[in-house]
């Protein structure tokens, strides 16, 4: 995966449309610990970046927070970005209908069958695996799709 470091106190005063100053108020820290977020120098807490999605109105946040401050979270966890709903149900569907169409299911069923991966199948379970991570990778961006927040903030 590709280091991508997200400064996501900028990106989520940004959203917010917040001066630094009523960004700070907002999420309540002081100005001075805003800039040095925002310069890079300084990692916010989970409690601030929590605010932070919270205020701003974009969950993403915190899933950029987690791949930008662990290793291990950017080993495993897919780059998602964040999608018009519309687009981010028509790639996630658009997804596992090629996964179905193309029967990779009864595939991925046959390779399992016997409770191992020969030899043999190691190549097709790997680029299954792969097609795989892009439908999780699409439901993740449904997940955090431009236009969930509004909804949530009305119930």
């Amino acid at each position: 995966m590709e280091d991508k470091v997200r400064n996501v106190c900028r990106i989520a005063r940004a959203v917010a449309g917040q001066t630094q100053e009523r960004w700070a108020e907002s999420i309540d820290v002081s100005v001075e610990s805003v800039r040095l977020y925002e310069s890079g120098r300084v990692i916010p807490s989970d409690d601030v970046v929590t605010r932070m999605a919270e205020v701003s109105g974009h969950q993403i946040i915190c899933y950029w927070h987690l791949l930008n401050k662990s290793r291990v979270a950017s080993s495993l966890l897919p780059e998602v970005e964040q999608l018009p709903l519309e687009q981010a149900v028509l790639r996630l569907l658009r997804r596992m209908k090629s996964f179905f169409d193309r029967h990779r299911d009864d595939a991925l069923m046959e390779i399992a069958e016997d409770g191992k991966v020969e030899l043999r199948e190691r190549e097709d379970f790997g680029l299954i695996l792969t097609e795989l991570e892009a439908i999780v990778q699409a439901a993740m961006a449904l997940r955090f799709a431009e236009g969930r927040e509004v909804n949530e903030r009305e119930l």
